[in-house]
């Protein structure tokens, strides 16, 4: 007898020992499909594309980014820049030939993330457009329990006033949604009930539930055997992975030392949490930590678009845990201060491909997430961009574009297009309508466009 269908919003709950609801939301399963995998069996509402800024501050080297040869599958091949993708290149769509037109001299870095991201110029420190992701969250979160959500690596800091130098996610002018930067705190935002809206004191807040000792796993164990009796052997299988998975988080978070360092060797009475990057470092274990939550937070749909911010545009990062040549300012000392030209500034080489060796494992993740009939990175748009082309000169030539994922079958991936001196804008518009969304314009100014990159969606 076949069984029932189960709701897409079914979520597994509980309740700590201090009186904190808990909520375990659930992937993608079988049994809330149809038979085809295409829609959701209850409602026969479509399964959406999935929406990803991933974003990264101080630009590439663009001769060492930019691919040699055009064309799809072996017609071409990764840049050095991007051989960290290597594995991943049949889900990769490279854009180059690209530019900011938005971009002001003296004020690069700012108009260049704006440019980026929303289209349009500044108003004085002010966008004066919605960002590109929330564009499509208006599409596409609908019924999600967070329209977007908006996580970050590292807050090492721009040094400027632009709220486009301090997020790249705007519902619109003087509205940004700024990234929560502590693994612990989109843990607990997730998973233990909270509120969407960040709060002031939500580090002491996740400081507080970490010394509970009673796992958020444990606390929903009847409700879980409840469901697995309605489930095939294929969903019970994926379910235990799911929260074996949220386990791991767990674990991690409890012994993890603040600032995303080693775990201690000896543990303390009450065991530490992860904080966010104390140091301006971009250390790996956060880095580990926040790949994770997001790709929960997209397979479970807690929201389907996700801004995943690196760095900040022109942030004064530190790699010092690379090698002993780079506790230097990225931006300052390394990016503008070393010699070399667009192909050779071995230091910002070191820290590009740094960078995408984090993408990697953020896309690489979604590739072995479940999700429907496929996996999230099968059924997702990844947007990869940058504030500026080549940080020693601020160039707006060239700029650095990537679509990772299939979105769902509109992106074919395994290609690379070059549009010379062709508006950076018609990548928002191409994202919008790959995306479903029903526009034939984006942008503001010189940011403005009426049609898309051609030859890019499938």
């Amino acid at each position: 007898m076949k069984n029932k269908a189960l709701n897409r919003r079914t979520v597994l709950r509980g309740m700590l020992a201090t009186g904190a609801a808990v909520t375990i939301p659930l992937p993608l399963l079988e049994i809330m499909l149809n038979q085809s995998g295409t829609a959701l069996a209850q409602t026969k509402t479509p399964v959406s594309p999935l929406y990803v800024t991933w974003f990264f501050g101080n630009g590439t080297l663009p001769g060492r980014w930019k691919p040699t040869r055009t064309g799809s599958g072996p017609a071409w091949d990764l840049s050095p820049q991007l051989q960290p993708l290597a594995e991943l290149k049949p889900y990769l769509t490279v854009i180059s030939g690209l530019e900011n037109k938005l971009v002001v001299s003296g004020f690069e870095h700012p108009t260049g993330s704006a440019g980026a991201t929303t289209g349009a110029p500044l108003s004085g420190n002010a966008v004066r457009a919605a960002s590109i992701d929330q564009v499509v969250a208006d599409a596409i979160s609908e019924g999600a329990p967070y329209r977007s959500l908006e996580v970050g690596l590292t807050p090492a800091t721009p040094g400027g006033p632009q709220d486009s130098l301090h997020t790249v996610s705007h519902r619109g002018p003087n509205s940004r949604n700024n990234p929560e930067f502590d693994p612990r705190a989109v843990f607990n935002r997730l998973f233990m009930g909270g509120a969407p809206a960040p709060r002031d004191d939500e580090a002491d807040q996740a400081t507080k539930l970490a010394n509970v000792r009673k796992s958020v796993l444990d606390s929903i164990l009847q409700d879980g055997a409840r469901l697995q009796q309605r489930l095939g052997a294929a969903d019970r299988q994926r379910v235990e992975q799911h929260l074996e998975s949220i386990r791991a988080i767990e674990r991690r978070l409890e012994t993890m030392a603040p600032g995303g360092g080693s775990p201690p060797a000896c543990s303390s009475p009450t065991a530490p949490t992860v904080g966010k990057d104390a140091q301006s470092e971009a250390p790996p274990a956060v880095n580990a930590a926040m790949v994770e939550l997001s790709a929960l937070a997209l397979a479970c749909e807690r929201t389907r678009v996700l801004s995943f911010m690196f760095s900040l545009p022109a942030a004064h990062v530190y790699y010092r845990h690379l090698a002993q040549d780079m506790n230097d300012d990225f931006h300052d000392t390394i990016c503008h201060g070393d010699p070399g030209d667009q192909s050779g500034q071995p230091r910002v080489d070191k820290g590009v491909i740094y960078t995408m060796r984090c993408l990697n494992e953020f896309l690489t993740k979604l590739k072995d997430t479940p999700h429907g009939s496929s996996n999230l990175l099968e059924s997702s748009l990844v947007y990869v961009t940058s504030d500026t082309a080549w940080g020693k000169t601020h160039t707006r030539t060239e700029w650095p574009v990537l679509f990772a994922g299939r979105a769902g079958g509109r992106l074919r991936g395994d290609e690379h297009h070059n549009f010379p001196g062709d508006n950076l804008s018609k990548a928002l518009l191409t994202i919008a309508q790959i995306m479903g969304l029903n526009v034939t314009e984006i942008g503001v100014d010189a940011g403005r466009v009426t049609s898309p990159l051609a030859g890019v969606q499938a």
